[in-house]
């Protein structure tokens, strides 16, 4: 990998981390038009990568972050939001990798664009307190961001708006969830990785500089997306990113399938 290419590698995270658009999918998308073999190889570059944009987050959440940590009621959601991710990720792994092969990216980008669609457009519940039920169904959204191409924020957010939750609680709630979730899978995978017969060899794939690189792009593009984001989430208005996705997800389906 060269510095160019670890450089668009995290403008690529940095600016779709936070968008509901997958960033799983847009990496893959950029590795491919970028020629870089995606696999097991570059695991330690798109964790670096992730750690960017998690800071990120964390900086321009920190005051809600703390109230959460504060707050016993807020720890229990997040706590039950969690628990449908847990048998997703280790009992369903060989689907998960089954489903992630780049031949459906296409298929499951359309699907986000059709589930922000409903977000916007559909009927919504009346305004109530959140109940366990919306905590378990919001998790539930969440594992199906494991396969790439469903976004994790759009699939989360647009769960929360059908329990009549407005845009600016919905996506507070659902980049607090980010944290734990995406901490924890940067735990699971680096001590997968640090127990594997040669981390040493998995680490030297990509060179320091290019690691460094692509976190500190992913984490200086993330601070400005974020603010972004939110911003946007204020309007209440994503169907432009349901029409980006569905255009982007027949592209992807002619490039993989060409």
């Amino acid at each position: 990998m060269t510095s160019f290419q670890a450089f668009i590698l995290g403008l690529v995270q940095g600016i779709t981390e936070f968008f509901p658009i997958s960033s799983s999918a847009h990496l893959k998308i950029a590795k491919k038009l970028l020629e870089i073999p995606d696999g097991e190889h570059l695991l330690y570059f798109d964790l670096f990568c992730h750690v960017g944009t998690l800071i990120a987050l964390m900086i321009y959440l920190r005051k809600d972050i703390l109230e959460t940590l504060q707050n016993k009621q807020q720890i229990k959601s997040i706590l039950l939001a969690l628990i449908p991710l847990v048998p997703a990720y280790f009992l369903l792994k060989q689907v998960r990798i089954a489903l992630s092969d780049s031949i459906y990216l296409g298929y499951f980008l359309c699907i986000t664009a059709a589930l922000l669609l409903a977000a916007q457009f559909l009927p919504k519940k009346k305004n109530s307190a959140p109940s366990w039920k919306d905590m378990l169904s919001i998790g539930t959204a969440q594992t199906f961001a494991l396969i790439p191409g469903i976004s994790r924020s759009g699939s989360t957010i647009a769960m929360a708006r059908f329990f009549g939750w407005q845009w600016l609680d919905a996506a507070k709630f659902s980049f607090i969830l980010s944290v734990p979730t995406i901490l924890g899978g940067e735990v699971l995978e680096t001590t997968k990785l640090f127990l594997s017969h040669n981390p040493t060899n998995s680490l030297n794939q990509v060179s320091t500089a290019c690691y460094m690189i692509g976190c500190g792009t992913s984490f200086a593009v993330g601070l400005i997306s974020v603010r972004a984001v939110f911003a946007i989430y204020k309007k209440g208005n994503i169907s432009p990113f349901a029409i980006y996705c569905f255009a982007i997800g027949l592209l992807t389906l002619a490039i993989f399938h060409g």
